[in-house]
């Protein structure tokens, strides 16, 4: 799975918001499975809303509620619909679940559109050649566009690729040195949190 961005069921206060989680615990995983594969079975329970982008912010109300049945059928409307950040999102939601044939193809979709975080999205996939065969140079491309649009954990994990070659970069200490600055005015801290994965994939 790819380090990704989403509020746990079971998140702690040391989980804080913004903070790269590396992986979710197995009962998570699990009630996530679980729950996608009820979404198929229980259509028609979601709230009216007004269009795309109301059921996709209604949707993380609902995610937050612990209702994924519910924030799954407003992802879905709203990415048919074509909305880049329910794809996005969707994607993120099917990869913890261990989708990522079908999470690569909305990652893409939002991709297409120029939306950052699915360019993130698919530049995880491609690094770790889920859903998808491994390509570094597409994984550093997508990952690299999302950082020129600011996206946070691109921006980071652009910074690694140009200090320690990860995705197969190359090293570029010019370029590492305007990162981290970026970073640190992006997030407005002189404290850098640590790189999200996968940041050691180096070309042999």
């Amino acid at each position: 799975m790819t380090g990704i961005w989403i509020e746990r069921p079971d998140a702690g206060p040391q989980d804080a918001p913004g903070v790269p989680v590396p992986g979710l615990r197995k009962s998570t995983r699990d009630w996530l499975m679980a729950s996608l594969i009820a979404t198929t079975a229980c259509m028609g329970t979601a709230p009216a809303a007004a269009g795309p982008a109301e059921d996709t912010a209604q949707a993380e109300k609902e995610f937050a509620r612990g209702n994924l049945l519910v924030s799954m059928e407003l992802w879905r409307k709203s990415a048919q619909a074509g909305h880049a950040p329910a794809q996005a999102r969707l994607g993120d939601i099917l990869d913890t679940a261990e989708e990522d044939a079908e999470a690569v193809e909305w990652y893409r979709k939002a991709a297409a559109q120029g939306d950052a975080a699915g360019e993130y999205g698919l530049g995880q996939m491609y690094a770790k050649g889920e859903g998808v065969a491994k390509d570094l140079d597409q994984a550093r491309s997508y990952t690299l566009k999302a950082a020129g649009k600011n996206h946070a954990p691109a921006m980071l994990q652009a910074l690694e690729i140009y200090r320690v070659g990860a995705l197969g970069g190359t090293v570029d200490k010019e370029q590492a040195a305007a990162w981290e600055a970026r970073v640190r005015k992006a997030l407005g801290t002189d404290k850098l949190p640590p790189p999200p994965e996968p940041t050691s994939g180096k070309r042999k």
